[in-house]
């Protein structure tokens, strides 16, 4: 396949998406959410106009400069690669909730990686990121393994693999050589490691973006190429639909039921690598806490509806009103509106669906009788 067909290929799935009614349900939700959240915003403000500019805040504050949109955009690089890892464990019928503990486990890999090795610039940020994906496709393959071997349910084995990975982290930055006791976190001191920047924070001056976004888009592009366009994503599908009938066409359950929960996790640890190597990045923290994350992913990917491209635009989405929260602050707000908001928008997506697939079977179930009562007729004949 060339470059062009490939392109060609892509927007053509891209417009399928929007004009399905699955893209329609996903702006009725949105629009629910934010509707609700100026509801409430009227509720608790001092007058309608300081609603209304709260409101113009939040969905504008991304745009508000170069430099905030900049931010956004880098922001949402490790919201969109949490996001995959959920949806691409959704699309091979497991529930990936361990991305929070694939995250941590990827971060230490990544940062200890950073920190520990000497090499030449760029070439040790690719190692420490390829660390990062190793660290999480390791947390990820074992509720794989418990998965296939002992039928224990991956929801489970991921949600205390979560608590392990946090208690994990406290015992790893205990190590001299990475901690910096001076901000209780591993140091960030590594300028070989960091993120290229590719020039991108001169088109958006004042911000940190670098080409993590680009990775984060190049990866959703090639997780959508593997699932729609090869064998391997034709099987870790055919597993999600049903294991008997895919054991029953000779297809590996066990293995791809491992290797989809081992390509999540990795796509978690990239994530870290994203959120902790860039030249301005977050702070790994000895706290036995749960990084929030990977339940950020699960909304990303409820609201993309676990498509690949569709992640690239809620991951950017869930940035953009994060930033404008911040913004909506001024106005006497506070920002956890914004989780009411996300709340909302996931109770009406999932509320869509239940309603979709309810009109979809009575629809069926219409047809089926029609075509039985044109039989009886031909049969009368």
């Amino acid at each position: 396949m060339t470059f062009q067909a490939f392109i060609k290929k892509l927007v053509a799935s891209l417009k399928k998406a929007v004009s399905s009614s699955a893209f329609t349900n996903t702006f009725f939700a949105i629009s629910s959410g934010v509707l609700v959240g100026f509801v409430i915003m009227l509720l608790t403000a001092s007058s309608l106009s300081n609603a209304v500019n709260g409101l113009f805040r939040l969905l504008t504050g991304g745009f508000q400069s170069p430099s905030m949109l900049g931010n956004v955009l880098f922001s949402a690089a490790p919201l969109i690669l949490v996001g995959l890892s959920v949806a691409f464990a959704f699309k091979t019928g497991l529930f990936n909730i361990g991305a929070s503990g694939q995250f941590m486990i990827g971060g230490i890999f990544a940062l200890y990686v950073a920190n520990l090795v000497s090499l030449p610039p760029v070439i040790h940020f690719i190692v420490a990121a390829l660390a990062a994906i190793v660290g999480g496709a390791i947390w990820g393959f074992i509720p794989g393994l418990l998965k296939v071997r002992y039928n224990v349910n991956e929801v489970i084995t991921c949600i205390m693999l979560n608590y392990v990975a946090a208690y994990t982290s406290v015992m790893a930055v205990e190590n001299p050589a990475v901690y910096d006791r001076g901000i209780t976190a591993i140091s960030i001191d590594y300028p070989t490691a960091e993120i290229p920047r590719l020039g991108l924070n001169q088109l958006f001056p004042g911000s940190y973006i670098d080409m993590s976004i680009l990775i984060a888009i190049a990866v959703a592009i090639l997780i959508w190429f593997i699932l729609k366009k090869t064998t391997l994503g034709y099987q870790l599908k055919a597993v999600g639909f049903s294991k008997d009938a895919s054991k029953y066409a000779g297809i590996p359950v066990s293995r791809n039921m491992i290797l989809s929960m081992m390509i999540a996790g990795g796509l978690a640890g990239l994530a870290a690598a994203m959120n902790y190597l860039p030249a301005n990045p977050d702070y790994f923290r000895s706290f036995s806490q749960i990084n929030p994350i990977g339940f950020e992913g699960i909304s990303i990917a409820l609201i993309a509806q676990s498509h690949p491209i569709g992640i690239i635009f809620s991951g950017i989405f869930i940035s953009f009103i994060k930033k404008g929260a911040l913004l909506m602050q001024f106005f006497g707000f506070n920002k956890e509106i914004t989780s009411i908001i996300m709340s909302v928008i996931i109770y009406m997506i999932s509320i869509s669906a239940f309603v979709g697939q309810f009109i979809k079977k009575r629809k069926l179930m219409k047809k089926q009788k029609s075509k039985l009562i044109d039989q009886r007729g031909d049969a009368n004949v």
